[in-house]
């Protein structure tokens, strides 16, 4: 049957959000009152919805409020089973909604949805529904976007029998454990690839080596190790471009392109005579890029294979090894926190806070014999392909959720099965 505004599948109803749920917002939360660990109830903002562990429901909280803290600020009490979200600001655009477990105050940042007929709506079914709205598509259109608790009530919600909306809610639960497992497997991996970091780029193979010296300003390191400059060992920005008469095209790589510590886009296809003034550093495989501009973001990555006419913005350093060090081996290197934090202390300027290359350069580490270079960067390329498969599949098995989401939410595919409950809040 088809699922529309007048069609609906059997034995399906529509409602109102506000005939099914109440609608409201949160307090205000003072700074004064922030910080606490203990209390009777715990107060939520939206950065806990980013705390590792409340990626579904909100089971950890960072600040914990009275009785008596309750009455003063006019703070309404949300059950558990309330569906929270950003409602004001960029944070909608972030479309993250949870689910409490206990009594809870959200604040003046987020609002809550808590199932009022509890008869005809099932609190993880109202989740899943709202799993599948988009954030932005409830929010005005104005400079600072918000959602306000009258639009919501009015949106139409498709609600099957009870037992139906628990079944789906437990299929889609199912899948969302998948995720977490998946998640929880990255995050262990990424810890290990941390771990493995410091350990092999600082003391070297296990079981290698058996002398050791002191280096001032960096450590302990293997006999056999030489302490270097990065810019003793990598050519920083060697090649540079320019647009010549001829028109050409370049494939550019600005300080947007590196999205994420290791990971870069796609780079963008520019007619060399439109091409933005910061297009000037040649990228070849093998280099490294490092963004000097706000450098505690983290914008770093590896070419591997570079195109033909790769350019990138002067925002980046491009770091291209010499002979006598491994290109796996510095980009390691440059993945580190001792990397990250050295540029963070190097960093000038408020507003547009950066560093120099010759800052880059003077960074100051251990190198081993190009043999142990090798087999150190082989060891950790191998976690970092760990992690990009589980990353991928991560994606595949979001995507599928979705599709299964939508395929049950909208009826189109039917089921019938028991829920589970979820566990207590417990104090971050």
């Amino acid at each position: 049957m088809r699922i529309g505004p007048t069609y609906v599948p059997d034995g399906w109803r529509i409602a109102r959000l506000g005939d099914i749920a109440e609608v409201r917002g949160g307090a205000g939360f003072p700074l004064e009152r922030q910080g606490r660990r203990e209390g009777d109830y715990p107060f939520i903002k939206v950065s806990d919805m980013n705390t590792g562990g409340n990626e579904t429901y909100i089971r950890i909280a960072n600040n914990y409020v009275d009785q008596a803290d309750v009455s003063e600020l006019g703070a309404h009490i949300f059950l558990p089973g309330t569906v929270v979200f950003p409602k004001v600001g960029a944070a909608i655009a972030t479309n993250k909604k949870r689910i409490l477990t206990v009594p809870t105050i959200i604040d003046n940042n987020l609002m809550g949805v808590t199932v009022s007929d509890n008869e005809r709506c099932e609190s993880r079914f109202l989740h899943k529904w709202f799993s599948l709205a988009r954030l932005e598509k409830l929010a005005n259109v104005s400079a600072v976007p918000s959602i306000t608790s009258s639009h919501l009530k009015k949106q139409t919600v498709l609600l099957p029998p009870i037992r139906e909306q628990r079944a789906i809610a437990e299929v889609l639960s199912s899948v969302d454990r998948t995720i977490e497992r998946t998640d929880e497997a990255i995050a262990a991996a990424e810890r290990l690839r941390d771990a493995l970091l410091h350990e092999l780029l600082t003391r070297g193979l296990p079981g290698q080596h058996s002398e050791w010296k002191e280096v001032p300003g960096l450590g302990t390191i293997p006999v056999s190790w030489k302490a270097v400059r990065l810019g003793d060992v990598v050519d920083i920005n060697r090649d540079s471009w320019l647009p010549g008469d001829e028109e050409e095209i370049i494939y550019y790589l600005d300080l947007t392109a590196v999205f994420a510590p290791g990971s870069i886009a796609e780079p963008r296809e520019i007619v060399s005579a439109e091409a933005p003034s910061r297009a000037r550093r040649r990228v070849h495989s093998g280099d490294t890029l490092v963004s000097t501009v706000r450098p505690n973001l983290r914008g770093f990555a590896r070419i591997t294979r570079a195109i033909n006419n790769l350019i990138a913005s002067t925002g980046f350093a491009v770091l291209s090894p010499r002979q006598s060090t491994i290109s796996s081996y510095v980009y390691h290197h440059v993945m580190t926190s001792c990397f990250a934090a050295y540029l963070e202390n190097a960093t000038t300027g408020q507003a547009y806070p950066a560093v120099r290359p010759a800052d880059v350069a003077a960074y100051k580490f251990g190198l081993p014999p190009l043999p142990e270079q090798r087999a150190i960067a082989a060891v950790l390329d191998g976690v970092d392909a760990n992690i990009k498969q589980a990353r991928e599949e991560r994606v595949v098995l979001s995507a599928t959720a979705t599709s299964i989401a939508d395929a049950l939410i909208t009826g189109r595919v039917r089921v019938d099965q028991q829920e589970e409950r979820p566990g207590p809040t417990r104090r971050g």
